[in-house]
């Protein structure tokens, strides 16, 4: 039951999809904050973009805005350019900052900017001047057109620093002077952001780099959700799980779940007796992915197993019934929620060596690295990692998540709600 509602002023998040129909990390950690702010009694609001709904505008007339649930509003980005930072159609757009001017919030919270529009933040602003605007960053889309990875488009190499030039090896079909404008363009509205959060130190070093600069950019980590955070931390039999190992995720090429899989073989001879299981996907969709696979998903037999789509409400417990959960991804990754939901878990992690993912997992103390992109590195962390006394210690080790009380007042220091509540 919500408490009574306080007095303090109306806050809406904007984000780019609702996890309704999306469950990537960046729109549930969104709707999440919203569910939390709801339960504590704020005034808060929730406006996300809606896949199907654009899909179906795309062929028939329907209203821009459309209500979904109580307090919760999806709209269409039919209008929006390709790349979704930008719309192509102004009276689309202007009925949607119409629609978000006249919610009166005194705080209008970004979760992202992707599928949102700089342009339309940028109306949003000149209606409401009085306004504090706040964004999360969830990616570095700014900064890198390759979907905000800082991978080449080449070779897959990370790239470790935005330049016209860097990244016209990547998109030969553009030209020094777009990349310049665009970098200008971004700039000139992200900087106006009251705060910026990111959710990892990282992050936050990589937009400083670019250029982007804000009266305030903490780092505070996503919230999990009041929901998960009610259950309770079981332990695992650390003697029994050392040699079962979970991959959780979409298998989407940035993943590195074919650097998993490719490890498997090597990491079965060091040990016969390990165990992997795909969540997240069917044997027919990784294929599908990663076709010159097959051999080795055929040669693992039972050793391989795909347990398909999952509920992220049952993240955690599917997590208590392995030993090690496996973040394997290619590019930098910023705060993995499998990261944080394998720590609620109690359950040790595996990860590559780089950017979010070293920064949340400390190495031998909560769990293990392994060299980015390396399978025969990982298959040899793999079989250290059954080792029962070791999995028993890191399991012993690993930190809880973020609190609600710990989040809540984060919030708040960074969108000025706590002079309010002081």
């Amino acid at each position: 039951m919500s408490e009574a509602r306080n007095p303090a002023g109306r806050v809406c998040i904007v984000a780019h999809s609702h996890p309704e129909f999306s469950k990537g990390g960046g729109e549930l950690a969104a709707y999440r904050q919203f569910e939390t702010m709801r339960h504590a009694g704020r005034d808060v609001l929730f406006v996300g973009a809606c896949e199907i709904g654009t899909l179906y505008a795309e062929t028939h007339d329907i209203e821009t805005v459309m209500p979904f649930g109580e307090g919760e509003y999806v709209f269409s980005f039919a209008g929006m350019a390709e790349d979704r930072l930008a719309w192509d159609d102004p009276f689309q757009r202007g009925v949607l900052v119409d629609f978000l001017a006249g919610l009166d919030c005194e705080v209008y919270h970004f979760h992202h900017y992707w599928r949102l529009g700089i342009d339309l933040i940028d109306a949003l602003m000149q209606a409401r001047p009085k306004a504090r605007f706040v964004l999360t960053t969830h990616e570095m889309l700014a900064i890198c057109l390759h979907h905000g990875q800082m991978v080449k488009t080449r070779s897959r190499e990370l790239c470790r620093k935005e330049s016209p030039l860097r990244c016209l090896a990547c998109f030969p079909d553009q030209t020094l002077e777009r990349f310049a404008y665009r970098k200008a363009t971004l700039l000139s509205v992200l900087s106006r952001f009251d705060a910026v959060i990111h959710p990892s130190e990282f992050i936050r070093a990589r937009y400083r780099d670019w250029g982007l600069t804000a009266p305030h950019d903490p780092v505070v980590e996503n919230y999990l959700g009041d929901a998960i955070l009610d259950q309770p931390r079981l332990p695992a039999d650390a003697a029994t799980m050392a040699h079962r190992f979970g991959f959780f995720g979409q298998p989407t090429s940035f993943k590195g779940l074919d650097v998993l899989l490719r490890a498997l073989p090597m990491a079965l001879r060091g040990n016969p007796d390990i165990v992997l299981t795909v969540f997240g996907a069917e044997r027919e969709d990784v294929l599908r992915l990663f076709p010159t696979l097959e051999t080795m998903v055929e040669a693992a037999g039972p050793s391989l197993t795909f347990a398909g789509r999952y509920d992220p409400t049952d993240a955690v417990d599917l997590m208590r019934s392995v030993g090690w959960v496996v973040v394997p991804s290619i590019w930098w990754e910023n705060s993995p929620v499998v990261i944080q939901e394998a720590r609620r878990a109690g359950t040790p992690l595996i990860v590559s060596d780089i950017g979010g993912m070293a920064e949340k997992v400390l190495r031998d103390v909560d769990g293990l690295h392994f060299k980015r992109a390396a399978p025969v590195d990982l298959a040899r962390v793999m079989v250290q990692a059954t080792d029962p006394e070791l999995r028993a210690a890191l399991g012993a080790s690993i930190r809880d998540v973020m609190g609600r009380a710990e989040f809540l007042a984060a919030l708040d220091a960074a969108t000025g709600m706590a002079r309010q509540r002081s």
